[in-house]
């Protein structure tokens, strides 16, 4: 290893795992980050999973094209960070699958998901907020995640794929559980819970792809089923995987976005006056939300055959753990990283997080999730005047994370609006 390293990989992966799985860690994994780019910017874990915490350490790991999802006859151990995501035999998600199956349905998919496509549902976005927005106008306060963070992601990823919102209810609970599958910081119950839970949602959306066949709408879905009947494109398992997988993907790091970045806000009024003042900031800020509290904590990548990486040579099979948003808060990459600045990105020159992944796994509605989030974030400054945390909801403390750890996202946050 060619980074000077003044931990021991065991207390490196302690210092992990204190980040994973004890509340205290989830609640402020940053400053236990900062002392792992200090004193453990790369490391091979005892698990044998080399660990890296820098932005251009990630961004290799996650560009390079020898590395991508385990395949079903590979022996991965588990890393400090939890077992590495692998499919089944016959699994056809497209974030288990490397290419070309992954090229092939991505590339079907990605259609729905293009800037101008993002662009034309703007109307639509508008419309679904609005509601939102005047439950909260009309009691002078709100519980963001479950009023706003959830239903309106819920609402657009719906829309886009053609999933009747009387549905909307009853898969939502599903979809959280099977989060779980990918998290790092699930114990055996959840998963358990999460592979009921996609059992479940694959008999759910089976049954909707059958009423699609039969009379379908302009939605995402019944174009997928249209490729599918037209050849061997899309197999019917394809078709089902992949729509759970865009469904859970299309809202739940988006209300992350959208938590995550009010609680930033509420933390930083000054931050708040100043994009109130000059909305043109917004993308910006956007960014930074994503930068700052990244609702994508790590990645993992395997790699596929044998590789030489970080001046060593790794066999195939070998587990490489991307903390990501340890590297957005990289000293060496971005000025004063642990301060929130909604006008960072504003000029250009700050490098783009490493929350949306990259490579081949890049997030496939990053553009989508940005969209979202400048339409809530505007609409909520323009319609009031003030924004403020309610303490007395929290009974006086601060909102609190969710038991997770891949997926960072906060259970409640209280504010009062006028």
């Amino acid at each position: 290893m060619h980074a000077t390293t003044s931990l021991d990989p065991a207390e490196a992966d302690e210092l992990l795992t204190s980040v994973v799985l004890t509340d205290a860690g989830r609640q402020d994994p940053y400053r236990i980050y900062r002392e792992l780019r200090a004193r453990a910017p790369r490391w091979r874990s005892t698990t044998g999973a080399t660990v890296v915490t820098g932005y251009h350490d990630g961004l290799e790991v996650l560009r390079h094209p020898k590395l991508g999802r385990a395949e079903p006859d590979m022996e991965v151990p588990p890393t400090v960070a939890g077992r590495a995501p692998r499919r089944a035999e016959g699994s056809s998600s497209m974030l288990l699958l490397n290419p070309p199956d992954h090229t092939r349905i991505r590339s079907l998919v990605s259609r729905a998901f293009t800037p101008k496509r993002v662009e034309e549902l703007r109307p639509r976005l508008v419309e679904l907020l609005g509601p939102v927005l005047d439950r909260f106008a009309a009691h002078g306060r709100g519980e963001v995640i479950g009023e706003l963070a959830v239903p309106f992601p819920v609402s657009v990823i719906s829309a886009l794929l053609g999933v009747p919102e009387d549905g909307d209810e009853d898969i939502r609970p599903l979809v959280r559980s099977v989060t779980a599958l990918i998290d790092a910081a699930s114990d055996e119950e959840m998963n358990a819970r999460g592979a009921a839970a996609a059992m479940q949602l694959a008999m759910y959306f089976l049954e909707l792809i059958e009423e699609r066949r039969a009379a379908p709408d302009d939605g995402l879905l019944s174009a997928l089923i249209r490729v599918e009947e037209e050849g061997d494109r899309l197999s019917i398992e394809e078709l089902v995987s992949n729509t759970i997988l865009l469904y859970a993907a299309g809202f739940e790091t988006t209300s992350n976005l959208i938590g995550n970045g009010l609680r930033l806000l509420l933390r930083h009024p000054d931050q708040m006056a100043r994009l109130r003042e000059d909305p043109s900031l917004l993308p910006s800020a956007i960014w930074e939300m994503l930068r700052a509290d990244s609702p994508v904590q790590l990645n993992v990548r395997i790699a596929l055959e044998p590789v030489e990486l970080f001046g060593e040579s790794h066999p195939r099979g070998a587990a490489f753990v991307v903390l990501q948003a340890s590297g957005n808060h990289d000293e060496q990459v971005y000025d004063d990283p642990d301060t929130f600045d909604v006008g960072r990105f504003a000029d250009g020159t700050a490098p783009t997080p490493l929350s949306f992944g990259w490579g081949a796994h890049h997030c496939l509605g990053a553009h989508l999730a940005r969209a979202e989030g400048e339409l809530v974030f505007g609409a909520l400054l323009d319609r009031f005047d003030s924004i403020e945390l309610d303490r007395s909801a929290l009974g006086g403390g601060e909102p609190h994370y969710r038991p997770s750890f891949t997926l960072r996202g906060l259970e409640s946050l209280p504010v009062l609006v006028r």
